[in-house]
């Protein structure tokens, strides 16, 4: 009889590390863009955007975040980083649409 089971490799758990998440502008206009950065190590990263206001374009580690052409304030961008091994972190910045 054959067994066909193989003994699965492990790899080895390397740390999920987010160091920074930064925007190249933290005040813009209605309707202007900034491109904004997730800084992170870890092994098979991916990354999960989100912003309480306006869009976010792209995807990976930098995305370009655009406001609102009708809405000013304070928005908030937010970034979700999860590993091959399931850890997640996630960092959150401001950036002020001002009138």
């Amino acid at each position: 009889m054959m067994n066909c089971n193989k003994e699965e490799e492990e790899l080895p758990v390397e740390e999920l590390i987010f160091e920074t998440l930064i925007s190249e502008k933290d005040t813009i206009a209605p309707g202007e863009t900034t491109p904004v950065t997730a800084i992170a190590t870890g092994s098979g990263i991916s990354y999960y955007w989100s912003a309480t206001l306006g869009d976010i374009l792209g995807s990976g580690s930098e995305i370009v975040y655009a406001a609102s052409p009708c809405q000013t304030g304070i928005n908030q961008i937010t970034c979700k980083i999860m590993d091959r091994n399931n850890q997640s972190k996630s960092k959150t910045i401001d950036i002020i649409v001002y009138e």
